[in-house]
């Protein structure tokens, strides 16, 4: 699994996520979001409004799962929420392949989104 953080790495990176926050400024309260091992966050500007994504990483021990969660909000506003998903990984059967496609069905395209 040690490999595997390169991985994340390098794949967030080509979608334009950065790792850039200390895990307290990342902590997030809540039934989805206990436990979270790491963070990555993009910012961007849609229709004038400020989007920012929040993918976050972390590991069902139990069920040998990597869990990938997607928060999708407008911080400027309350209750700017757009998406609060999440899938998971086998990690057996972790590799790139499967994160990819696993990222593809869980962050939807911007333009779909507002």
């Amino acid at each position: 699994m040690l490999a595997g953080g390169g991985i994340i790495k390098s794949t967030m990176n080509k979608r334009g996520f950065k790792h850039r926050r200390t895990e307290e400024q990342f902590t997030i309260r809540g039934e989805y979001a206990r436990n979270l091992q790491y963070v990555y966050s993009r910012e961007y500007q849609n229709k004038g409004v400020l989007v920012v994504d929040l993918v976050y990483y972390s590991v069902d021990i139990l069920s040998e799962k990597l869990v990938i969660g997607l928060y999708r909000e407008n911080p400027t506003i309350e209750n700017g929420v757009y998406a609060n998903a999440a899938r998971s990984i086998d990690l057996q059967k972790f590799n790139i392949e499967t994160l990819n496609r696993e990222l593809d069905k869980l962050i939807p395209p911007i333009q779909n989104q507002f």
